[in-house]
């Protein structure tokens, strides 16, 4: 049985879904909502070829028997030490300068030059970042660098 976050007159957020009609659930603001294609977002396979999820704890904590994606939110981009490490120590250049505050891009790319700068604080704002992602019951399981390694798998053809 499909799950709803949020059901009123003018907005709908799904939280889990069990065929194709919640494909198309129709409001004025759909939040988050699920992919038109039917596809899990981490793996791809459309909603036909998925096995549902089964009974509380069947892959999940939380009832979701029967359905085919659930919504979960995880970080936009994967843990990445040496970058927070970078970035840490050019907030600390930063705040001797008396530039504590401001948008560290400059100072990244002066440091580490454009390229590698740029792949650090971004990859360090992704991770801070939450979004969410429909998954079938085989990829929400998925934790850390597993996830991610799925989704580069899925989107790298």
């Amino acid at each position: 049985m499909t799950t709803k976050i949020v059901d009123n007159n003018s907005a709908v957020s799904l939280g889990s879904i069990s065929n194709d009609k919640d494909l198309k659930i129709e409001a004025r603001v759909n939040i988050n909502p699920p992919p038109e294609d039917g596809r899990c977002h981490c793996c791809g396979r459309h909603i036909s070829k998925l096995t549902p999820f089964g009974k509380a704890g069947n892959p999940l904590v939380g009832d979701f028997d029967g359905e085919l994606l659930v919504k979960k939110w995880r970080a936009v981009g994967p843990y990445d030490e040496k970058a927070e490490k970078a970035l840490k120590y050019v907030e600390k250049i930063m705040e001797k300068q008396g530039c504590a505050g401001e948008y560290p891009l400059d100072w990244m790319i002066k440091i580490y030059g454009k390229e590698k700068g740029e792949r650090y604080l971004f990859t360090v704002e992704a991770f801070s970042q939450v979004g969410s992602s429909w998954e079938c019951r085989d990829c929400a399981v998925l934790e850390g660098d597993e996830y991610f390694e799925q989704i580069e798998k899925t989107y790298s053809t």
